[in-house]
């Protein structure tokens, strides 16, 4: 049996379409399923652990975008759940750096295929209070996290996702959020070494995998079976030499820039001085924070890929 979660609204409608293709292929090759709709009372969360209260093994499978995959991450029993993902969303991080076709025939083929499928690292972000957040691509704090949550109520996002040019805002907010955001001055410790200062900070990335933001390369090479937080970090940068490094930053090519961190590790402590500093996780607005600890869990996720 396969459940499957379905955010028919994602990506501007597109998800629905592409249920309907999954569905004609799995009435096809008989394969036994049961679909599940996400709403405003049942989130994709509810109906995650609704699914891993069941008895055995369960295949779970999203068809959504990256919101829609974080939200199945913090619900599921990571026990008894093999998660596959049919991607429709704008951005499609997730399914990019797990190398799930976009084409719906080819992502189902996987899912059905895949058998036990891959243990797979995702990231975990703990708060003063105890509580904590998991993700699957990245979690980040400054620059990227103030578009994530300027994209999360735009008009512009839902209509450029109906044309499928989703992605496209977050370039937009981006350039909008350099010029008008305030940088704070941060601290970090990486592994337990002593805090180290990081003057006017632009933003902090916390990759579990290569990219964010519909393809952004925040981390080249990072990937979700090495066990470790790929760190990405801007800081005391000029504005408009910024702005300058954008497309470098897209393709991956900002490890030699003055100004940019890269480290991998296995778990990373952040503290600012300024009360409520924006968090994202998966591309989806976090909330406020001012202290944090983000820590790798290996292996903790059961993949149906290949």
């Amino acid at each position: 049996m396969y459940y499957f979660i379905v955010n028919e609204h994602g990506g501007g409608g597109k998800a629905g379409k592409t249920w309907a293709k999954v569905q004609a292929i799995l009435e096809k090759e008989k394969v036994p399923y049961k679909k599940l709709v996400t709403t405003a009372e049942e989130g994709a969360s509810v109906l995650a652990r609704n699914v891993s209260s069941l008895d055995g093994d369960l295949n779970l499978v999203v068809v959504g975008g990256d919101g829609t995959i974080n939200e199945v991450l913090n619900g599921i029993d990571f026990e008894k759940v093999r998660l596959g993902v049919i991607p429709t969303g704008s951005g499609n991080d997730f399914a990019r750096g797990m190398k799930i076709p976009r084409n719906t025939k080819k992502a189902v083929d996987m899912v059905l295929k895949s058998g036990d499928g891959k243990s797979v690292d995702i990231g975990s972000v703990s708060f003063d209070d105890g509580s904590s957040r998991l993700f699957g691509i990245s979690a980040g704090m400054g620059m990227d996290a103030i578009v994530c949550k300027k994209a999360l109520s735009s008009k512009l996002k839902n209509f450029l996702n109906k044309l499928g040019l989703g992605k496209f805002i977050y370039i937009i907010y981006t350039v909008q959020t350099l010029f008008s955001m305030k940088t704070e001055d941060f601290k970090v410790s990486f592994d337990g070494e002593p805090m180290q200062e990081i003057p006017r900070l632009i933003f902090i990335a916390f990759m579990n995998l290569e990219t964010e933001g519909g393809g952004v390369k925040m981390y080249p090479g990072a990937n979700a079976q090495n066990g470790k937080i790929s760190v990405c970090i801007a800081s005391d940068i000029p504005k408009f030499k910024a702005f300058g490094y954008l497309p470098r930053l897209v393709v991956g090519k900002q490890e030699k820039i003055k100004g940019f961190i890269l480290r991998q590790c296995s778990q990373i402590a952040v503290s600012c001085p300024k009360p409520g500093v924006t968090l994202h996780f998966d591309g989806e607005y976090g909330g406020e924070q001012s202290n944090i600890v983000v820590r790798v869990l290996p292996g903790k996720l059961r993949m149906l890929v290949q």
